[in-house]
């Protein structure tokens, strides 16, 4: 539950809206059906910054891309395609456009989770 406070603290400070938390939920219940243990530090963090992302963006801020050769790494692994099917049924949560820069946030915090939850990635 320590999301949905920390969610409700932003909607307060309005660095997010109820659109953006009720999307993060959503999409914690997506990790949830991918086999994802959605009670460790590691998954609250993942959509702590996923929200927090979402209302830069709404806002028309937008963080720069991940450095180039961290990404890299992430192309070439074996579970970039799962990761990146994962990645766009995320996307396909999001009414608004998300900047490719930004996307490149999102697909190393699954590459990560990948690593830490196999289990994520399985059919």
């Amino acid at each position: 539950m320590a999301i949905i406070r920390r969610l409700h603290d932003q909607i307060i400070r309005q660095n997010i809206d109820v659109e953006i938390a009720q999307i993060t939920l959503t999409v914690r219940a997506d990790l949830q059906a991918w086999q994802v243990n959605t009670q460790t530090p590691q998954v609250e963090i993942l959509l702590f910054h996923f929200a927090m992302a979402l209302g830069r963006i709404k806002r028309g801020g937008c963080a720069q891309a991940l450095h180039r050769n961290f990404y890299a790494e992430i192309e070439t692994s074996a579970q970039y395609s799962k990761i990146l099917q994962r990645h766009r049924a995320i996307l396909a949560r999001i009414p608004f456009f998300v900047p490719e820069s930004e996307q490149t946030h999102f697909i190393a915090n699954l590459y990560s989770l990948s690593l830490a939850q196999p289990a994520f990635l399985m059919e």
